[in-house]
């Protein structure tokens, strides 16, 4: 299966990688932010790296399968890859915004952006759908 809109699949691509990898991160801050119950010191620093550091690892893989898989339409593995590495770069991006929100409302504020991230990665899936179909 081919696109004829191939450009509008990669954009699209882009953006569902990129907020999808990103709510996976932040979706492990807060995860974090949660456990230490409002003290940095309440949570070991062990698990709280561990948790960090595997949320980063799998928001980063979320978001380079998202955009190799989403995709799939366009025939040139080049670009796929391309997109892919975009989406990885827009995912770390986004998730840098989720340092803002912890530092301005802590845990709440983080919920609302998480849950902003997950509606925008609907979104954008759907319209990387609709494109590739074209």
């Amino acid at each position: 299966m081919s696109t004829n809109d191939p450009v509008g699949t990669a954009v699209a691509s882009i953006g569902a990688g990129a907020t999808s990898g990103a709510a996976v991160m932040t979706a492990g801050v807060l995860l974090v932010r949660l456990l230490q119950r409002g003290d940095p010191h309440n949570l070991a620093a062990q698990p709280g790296t561990w948790i960090l550091g595997s949320s980063v690892f799998l928001g980063l893989a979320v978001a380079a399968t998202t955009g190799w898989l989403s995709t799939r339409a366009i025939p040139d593995t080049w670009r796929r890859g391309v997109t892919a590495a975009l989406c990885v770069f827009g995912a770390v991006l986004l998730a840098v915004v989720a340092t803002a929100a912890d530092m301005i409302g802590g845990a709440p504020a983080l919920s609302v952006y998480a849950g902003f991230l997950v509606v925008a990665a609907g979104i954008t899936h759907g319209i990387a759908r609709r494109a590739a179909r074209r």
